[in-house]
């Protein structure tokens, strides 16, 4: 019996530590689109043979708030956890991706440049729509929403004070307009500072602003224990991917 007892723990503590080692994606979208296919946009049906992909694998969705209690225990997340995240708050999220989420039963999240709340991506020749108010509350619940800086900045060229200004005010934007949000951060393209003092002293600020998780790009699965809550990466996931190359993101981060 004590063989026994000994063998099962020991089987217990193999799979759990390949387990957690394994890895867990984090998706980035931007942009959902009937047919159009490019780096920042996925049509429909590519979306929806995604999601199929995912639940097919056994794939569950979870939330901001499941991650960040996964830090302490991470054996609390689900087997086969994915996060799905989309940047900038497209007018086409509420209208294309809303509906489809919904329909497989999966959740996500909305990094919102609260600047731009109704307007549109200024930063990139408003080729495109962003929400209104109105309209990010109709992604509730189905949709996390959460801080992609104030003005869309890359923090990769700015102070530790501009910083901190943008997101004072990305977090004061949610709070003024009455918006659910959840403390955790996407950095707009990717960008943060290079020297290593500064992005201390950024990450620092970040703490002090109670925001509890980051995430760059980086293209590689996340891994239990985490090393840094601010560094956490994203898989980029593309029109221009076949369903066998999101495939291999999945399972593996960056495409070799």
């Amino acid at each position: 019996m004590i063989w026994l007892i000994a063998t099962l723990l020991s089987v217990y503590g193999v799979w759990h530590f390949f387990r957690t080692r394994q890895g867990f994606p984090v998706l980035m979208f931007h942009k959902i689109h009937p047919e159009l296919q490019d780096t920042l946009t996925v049509s429909i049906p590519q979306f929806e043979r995604q999601l199929q992909w995912l639940q097919d694998h056994n794939y569950q969705t979870i939330t901001l708030e499941q991650l960040m209690r996964s830090l302490q225990d991470p054996k609390s997340l689900p087997d086969r956890s994915v996060l799905i995240t989309f940047d900038d708050a497209y007018v086409n999220n509420l209208t294309h991706a809303l509906p489809i989420l919904q329909r497989f039963g999966m959740n996500a999240v909305l990094f919102v440049p609260t600047a731009f709340i109704g307007r549109c991506n200024e930063w990139d020749g408003c080729t495109e729509l962003l929400m209104a108010t109105n309209q990010l509350r109709q992604l509730l619940p189905t949709f996390e929403l959460a801080l992609h800086s104030h003005q869309h900045l890359n923090y990769k060229h700015q102070t530790v004070a501009v910083i901190e200004e943008d997101l004072t005010e990305n977090i004061t934007a949610f709070d003024t307009l009455n918006l659910p949000y959840i403390r955790a951060f996407a950095y707009p393209y990717g960008g943060r500072p290079k020297e290593a003092a500064t992005k201390q002293a950024m990450q620092r600020a970040m703490q002090q602003l109670g925001i509890g998780l980051a995430f760059r790009i980086g293209n590689r699965l996340n891994r239990f224990p985490v090393n840094n809550r601010y560094e956490l990466q994203r898989l980029d996931i593309r029109g221009t991917d076949t369903l066998t190359q999101f495939a291999r993101k999945i399972r593996f981060g960056k495409l070799i």
